[in-house]
């Protein structure tokens, strides 16, 4: 008896020992298995963050991972944060492995896309198409949704109207549908003049080489054709107005740069006549010589008190029809002794206008010559320059005449002269002649 109970401790002691043993394995294992279902949470978190489900370092329900020493709960063993620095390393470096994968595949398909996306970009800068929601996404991309479906917009039904001649009024997109999502045919310039036969909710349908083709109704106007007198159409705008409007606008169609819509001119130094006064009455004198010579005329103003802009006056020329656009204005300048009459024409690289030089140019030099020889006075030149709103807006032929110097004492006396502003006007008529005549 007196044995069992001196080994009644060491059994104890064992069985101690075993309890402990039991309890290590127990956690142990509970570890390990903790370690694989860590693993298998970061595996799967990092597929939703290349899925884009997740953000970097992110937990689905939007609480940030931990660094090292730290959980969730706080408690973390020696041995965890090891295996949680393991897991972690490698779901990095498989994240970094599927992101490249990904952002390669994005990259190519925007790389596809940037052209016509830069395009569109490019018409809503220069006041081009603008279309509303028009994305520049190419036929065939995945639609947002409850975007317009092209093939039901192409089938709408569109009312059918008599053939009439339109121009575009701003660099705009032909469709292949009437729908801003539809595959682009090309980009028609500023002026660019189709046949429509068709309209329905805000398009228009144009033939093109006998198929239908669409564009936005917003970014069309009637083409106007020369009236049945079966005379030239010719645009005169008399220069300035009695106020001028010193609010900007664009030099060009798209152009950065801003200029004074429209000045008051100059003033005669000895007679005090207004240039806008003396570019009237020569414009009713040329109207007057034209319409004699059996052209249609249109006048852009026909009194002092408008508000019109270097600008609004090429469009409204353009808008009549004409064929020719003759601006007439008087000169002026610091140098008292200067005179002589001469004509203003874009250059051959006007950014706006290029395609016009050659028309204008011979417009300037016809009218130049016709006026000297009928006036009896200095000829200058023909000034090309890009300088001028009131040209770069203009989508037909165009010059500028300045007819004299009302700061030259002499010409200014003779500007303002009945039987010289006559002289002026035969003598640009005979310019116009022999622009038309030139096969």
């Amino acid at each position: 008896m007196m044995e069992m109970r001196k080994m009644l401790p060491f059994i104890s002691l064992c069985i101690l020992l075993a309890v402990c043993t039991g309890c290590a394995n127990i956690k142990g294992a509970g570890q390990d298995n903790s370690g694989k279902e860590s693993g298998a949470e970061a595996e799967e978190s990092l597929e939703k963050r290349a899925d884009g489900e997740l953000g970097d370092d992110k937990s689905q329900d939007g609480n940030e991972n931990q660094g090292a020493g730290g959980s969730q709960d706080g408690n973390v063993s020696g041995g965890q944060q090891e295996a949680n620095a393991a897991v972690k390393g490698q779901s990095v470096i498989e994240g970094q492995l599927a992101f490249a994968g990904q952002n390669g595949e994005n990259t190519a398909d925007e790389a596809e896309l940037q052209p016509e996306n830069e395009n569109a970009r490019i018409e809503d800068d220069g006041g081009g198409e603008a279309e509303p929601g028009d994305s520049g996404a190419e036929a065939g991309t995945e639609q947002p949704d409850g975007a317009p479906d092209v093939l039901d917009m192409a089938s709408m039904e569109f009312t059918d109207i008599e053939p009439m001649a339109v121009y575009t009024t701003a660099n705009v997109n032909v469709r292949l549908a009437p729908s801003t999502e539809a595959e682009i045919l090309h980009k028609a310039s500023r002026g660019t003049v189709y046949e429509k036969n068709g309209e329905g909710n805000g398009w228009s349908r144009i033939s093109i080489d006998g198929k239908n083709y669409y564009i936005k109704s917003d970014y069309l106007r009637e083409k106007k054709a020369p009236g049945e007198g079966g005379g030239h159409l010719i645009a005169i705008d008399a220069g300035h107005q009695s106020r001028a409007n010193t609010e900007k606008e664009p030099l060009g169609p798209g152009s950065s740069e801003m200029k004074m819509k429209v000045s008051g001119g100059t003033r005669g130094t000895t007679t005090g006549l207004y240039e806008y006064e003396l570019t009237l009455t020569v414009s009713q004198k040329l109207k007057a010589e034209l319409e004699s010579r059996g052209y249609e005329v249109y006048m852009v103003r026909e009194s002092h008190d408008v508000d019109i802009s270097n600008s609004q006056r090429a469009q409204m020329a353009y808008d009549s029809g004409a064929e020719v656009f003759v601006r007439i204005h008087a000169n002026g300048s610091e140098n008292s002794a200067a005179n002589g009459a001469m004509t203003i024409c874009p250059t051959a690289q006007n950014p706006y206008v290029a395609g016009l030089y050659a028309d204008s140019r011979r417009l300037s030099d016809n009218v130049l010559d016709g006026l000297t020889a009928s006036a009896g006075c200095k000829k200058e030149r023909v000034w090309e320059t890009d300088t001028m709103s009131g040209i770069n807006w203009s989508m037909i032929p165009v010059t500028i005449v300045e007819m004299g110097y009302m700061t030259n004492p002499e010409e200014d006396t003779k500007l303002a002269d009945d039987g010289y502003q006559q002289l002026i006007a035969i003598g640009i008529a005979d310019g116009i002649d022999a622009y038309f005549a030139a096969p």
